[in-house]
């Protein structure tokens, strides 16, 4: 089981590399387009280029923050619970997010396979839609992944182990 999670967080470790080039690049294309502007010269394509990284930086650092825990959680009386009893609420909160999050990768491949039979592309550019929508949906599975091994290291909160 150890190997299996190091190589999710393998995974995890590289997306999240990959989210912050991203997101440089959205910054350095942003700054690039406003110099444009300005000299009436603006990069084409370039709010869909914006958009594209964006979601990419989202995604892929999805699996990471839920990792490190940097959600929003309220606390406020989940905190007074003993440890065992915050460990049964937090893994059935695992379980409902599980469910839920398998059932949105789930109909994001479903919606990706149906972008790519209709041939449906970016207005301006016509970069292929149908590839950030799988890559999305790759990363809600090792999204997905992480949420069980919260639910695992949860029962075993539970047992005292």
């Amino acid at each position: 089981m150890n190997k299996i999670w190091k190589i999710i967080q393998f995974c995890s470790d590289k997306m999240k590399a990959i989210a912050a080039i991203s997101l440089m690049c959205m910054t350095l294309l942003t700054c690039v387009d406003i110099v444009g502007r300005f000299f009436k010269h603006p990069v084409f394509g370039s709010v869909e280029l914006v958009s594209f990284m964006g979601i990419l930086g989202v995604v892929l650092a999805l699996p990471y923050a839920h990792d490190i825990k940097s959600h929003i959680g309220v606390e406020i009386f989940v905190s007074k619970l003993s440890l065992k009893k915050r460990s049964f609420v937090d893994m059935i909160t695992g379980i409902l997010s599980f469910t839920f999050f398998s059932l949105v990768t789930w109909r994001m491949f479903d919606y990706a396979v149906k972008m790519m039979d209709s041939g449906e592309v970016s207005m301006n550019l016509e970069l292929p839609e149908y590839l950030i929508i799988f890559v999305t949906g790759f990363c809600f599975i090792v999204f997905s992944l992480f949420i069980i091994k919260g639910i695992v290291e949860n029962f075993k909160g539970m047992r005292g182990k």
